[in-house]
């Protein structure tokens, strides 16, 4: 499976390689097209005195074809650059296009040999300009091997083997010269895209690291969440917990002992709940506390602190609020729960609570304030329960 993943892994990046030095391929070609026209009118002026005119116009437009097709072609794909799955497709126009120059080029040595006296001096006039171009151009098609290989063979074997056929010592050392250009050409082509392509690998590679490391970093960050959340919420009914609830008492107690604003506490339990898992079961039990979550916090102010405490004990933290209005809504949360059954499948079952109140009171601690209001709950239990007290 390791295997095949890497594998499969080692496939996308190459087409993705691939895609990019086709690209590149594009963007060169264009330029390479636009300049095309001045070597081309070089090689005219250079064998105007040597050639007819009809001859010189007719190498001119049927070397211009290939390279305006190419003009067109490339800049259509650069405004609207195609998908990675059809740049073979293009690729293999561009191939075409390519090998198509090379040959009329290479043709050219045939084409504008004369003889007489100054047929080796022509020769080699056309022989400069042939190998500069194929020079030149060297750098612009060096991110397709491909294509270096067809333009190199189409415009420097052509007049080898040409050569070679006029015999002559002179002409024989042309066509060696020539294939010896033709293998540094290809040579030197080869380690080019190859420090092209590793270079574009390279960044591909960069590119898809990061995005890996992106979606890593953002899995932790959503684990993380998740993580806290758990961390300060109850399992069962979503609300706070225990060790987050007493955090808010200590921060509100510190609030308190320095701006001295009011803040008041209520512990809720929920009456005989033994009896509720005893005789319904223990998950009737959870979705009793479940639904008695929901119905105290649709009472709740937002910044009022609701947490579940331990068991079937809740507590409830209310800043700026007083004892007179903590006792109101205690009140009032009591008689919603009493007054309709907290759950009706698979049995109807009505509940009560219990409630303990304490305000803050100066110079005193979290765990003595906790244990006013527990002491308070204590009472309305001991007060036939269904009651608040404070």
């Amino acid at each position: 499976m390791y295997r095949n993943d890497t594998l499969s892994s080692n496939a996308v990046v190459q087409a993705k390689v691939d895609a990019i030095c086709i690209r590149a391929l594009f963007s060169r070609a264009r330029k390479g097209a636009m300049l095309a026209p001045f070597a081309m009118l070089f090689m005219v002026w250079m064998e105007k005195d040597v050639l007819s005119i009809p001859v010189l116009v007719g190498w001119l437009i049927v070397n211009a074809i290939p390279d305006l097709f190419n003009f067109l072609l490339t800049s259509h794909l650069l405004k609207h650059p195609p998908p990675d799955e059809k740049m073979a497709y293009w690729h293999q126009w561009e191939f075409a296009i390519r090998l198509t120059q090379g040959l009329i080029w290479g043709s050219t040595a045939i084409l504008f040999h004369i003889e007489g006296t100054n047929s080796l001096v022509n020769d080699l006039s056309v022989l400069v300009v042939l190998v500069s171009v194929s020079a030149v151009i060297l750098v612009n098609i060096a991110s397709s091997i491909r294509i270096l290989t067809g333009f190199s063979l189409g415009i420097l074997l052509i007049p080898a083997a040409y050569y070679f056929w006029l015999g002559g010592p002179t002409h024989i050392l042309f066509a060696s010269g020539l294939l010896l250009l033709l293998w540094v050409e290809l040579e030197t082509g080869r380690e080019a895209y190859r420090q092209f392509a590793e270079g574009v690998r390279w960044g591909v590679l960069n590119k898809e690291t990061s995005m890996q490391l992106e979606i890593r970093n953002r899995e932790l960050d959503e684990l993380n969440q998740q993580l806290s959340t758990i961390a300060i919420h109850d399992k069962l009914t979503g609300l706070y917990n225990r060790h987050f609830i007493v955090e808010q008492l200590e921060m509100q107690h510190d609030l308190f002992l320095r701006y001295g604003t009011a803040c008041s506490l209520v512990l809720l339990d929920l009456d005989h709940f033994k009896q509720v898992n005893d005789f319904h079961g223990h998950a009737v039990g959870d979705a009793t506390l479940i639904a008695f979550s929901r119905c105290v916090e649709n009472e709740l102010r937002h910044g009022d602190i609701f947490a579940r405490y331990g068991g079937e004990e809740f507590l409830l933290v209310l800043p700026t609020i007083d004892l007179d209005a903590a006792l109101q809504l205690s009140n009032r949360i009591r008689l919603k729960i009493a007054s309709a059954p907290m759950i009706e499948q698979p049995d109807t079952l009505t509940v009560t609570a219990s409630f303990g109140v304490a305000q803050l009171r100066i110079d005193e601690s979290v765990g003595e304030w906790l244990d006013r209001a527990d002491k308070a709950l204590y009472r309305a239990k001991g007060n036939g329960r269904n009651c608040v007290m404070a």
